[in-house]
């Protein structure tokens, strides 16, 4: 007989239990109502893969064990042959492509202790009289804290390893979330090439006789400074010692914020000379970086492979008409976005490729039209009665 599936949510929350699983067991609004829905969604996937202690553990811990089921969900999703360790035994996720054995650990970074100096603050945007302030971005310390995680994960495959259950033609991968890091969501992909990478500050430098900019580029650290003056390593997708790990996928999604299919999100960012390196396109969800060495000894060429990208189209012109005159202008899709343009002004938005981009190009166009004015929109006008010469 077949065995009922189990719920993923209680009836009442149980003392103590996270905010955020609380709200999803009575979802009051509709954003909580699809986060829970997708929550659903994915444990159905998902349940085949979970310790026994899961469902226990997810109100007390909900966005750690919420990432380990989005995972999950995106693997088995993604048709990989994909199944669970034994808890406390081994990596999270064991998949089997390409003749090779690949093996996921997943970690979720988090601010820090609030007590620590070297915790990242949440933002505060507004004085104490309720006037707008600038909230200042702590780059080393989102960049320390994600590489704190990612230290902890390389050691657990050190420990692995030792144990027996990953072998060194094995593949490994440290999955890592920094939803929970202040600031850190709104430019993931910056953060996580400082962390895994060692990517550094943009810099310029100015002729001031010819005034004008002779170079441009960026800092390369692979050592940070601690708030007590210890220095810690980041880079680790560079450094030789940690290449029986072949790559680290970044994740910014969390229960409220995700885009679909499940893993869309992703960014796997492969170390430049892995002993094991995993099949390409092994999971297709989200980008793929490949490395290549520079001209310069050093220095490397990254490329980028989205997998969620739609096909690029255009540049194409189009005509629309509003309240009684007809405006030119051309649409391209390039990456993940819709771009339009008519005359100086031009916008971009989040395309997937689900819709047709002329229609959605011209709605576009009209609402620039209301927005900028007519006048300021165009560099072709023809009226009605031109139209009828």
């Amino acid at each position: 007989m077949r065995k009922r599936p189990r719920q993923l949510f209680m009836q009442e929350p149980p003392e103590n239990s996270s905010p955020l699983y609380r709200n999803l067991i009575s979802p009051r609004r509709p954003i909580e109502e699809l986060a829970r829905q997708r929550c659903e969604n994915m444990w159905r996937l998902f349940e085949p893969l979970a310790d026994p202690n899961f469902l226990e553990r997810l109100p007390f811990e909900f966005h750690q064990r919420w990432f380990e089921m989005y995972m999950g969900a995106a693997l088995v999703s993604a048709g990989l042959d994909v199944s669970a360790a034994t808890p406390g035994r081994g990596p999270d996720f064991e998949i089997h492509a390409g003749g090779r054995r690949v093996y996921i650990e997943a970690v979720c970074a988090t601010a820090g202790d609030p007590m620590h100096e070297d915790a990242v603050s949440e933002p505060i945007y507004r004085d104490a009289e309720g006037n707008p302030v600038c909230a200042q971005v702590p780059h080393d310390r989102i960049t320390l804290r994600l590489a704190h995680s990612v230290r902890a994960k390389l050691s657990a495959f050190d420990r692995y390893r030792n144990a027996g259950p990953v072998m060194p033609d094995d593949a490994c991968v440290i999955a890592v979330n920094l939803r929970e890091i202040p600031h850190a969501w709104a430019d993931a992909k910056e953060f996580f090439f400082r962390a895994v990478y060692g990517a550094g500050n943009r810099y310029m430098v100015i002729d001031p006789r010819a005034k004008e900019i002779v170079a441009t580029g960026r800092e390369h650290r692979t050592l940070l400074t601690r708030a007590g003056g210890a220095a810690e390593e980041v880079a680790p997708m560079l450094d030789p010692n940690h290449e029986d790990v072949c790559a680290i996928l970044g994740s910014s999604a969390d229960a409220w914020n995700m885009r679909e299919p499940f893993g869309d999100d992703f960014l796997l960012m492969p170390h430049v000379s892995a002993q094991a390196p995993a099949p390409r396109g092994l999971i297709r969800r989200g980008s793929e970086l490949s490395l290549c060495p520079g001209e310069e000894s050093g220095t490397w060429t990254v490329a980028e492979t989205d997998y969620g990208a739609p096909q690029p189209r255009g540049p194409e012109s189009f005509v629309v008409e509003h309240e009684g005159s007809q405006y030119e202008g051309e649409w391209e899709v390039s990456g993940r976005e819709l771009e339009i343009r008519m005359a100086g002004h031009g916008s971009a938005v989040l395309f997937r490729g689900d819709g047709d981009p002329a229609v959605a190009a011209r709605e576009i166009a009209i609402e620039m039209l209301r927005v900028y004015g007519a006048a300021r929109c165009s560099s072709a006008v023809r009226s009605r009665g031109d139209r009828k010469a």
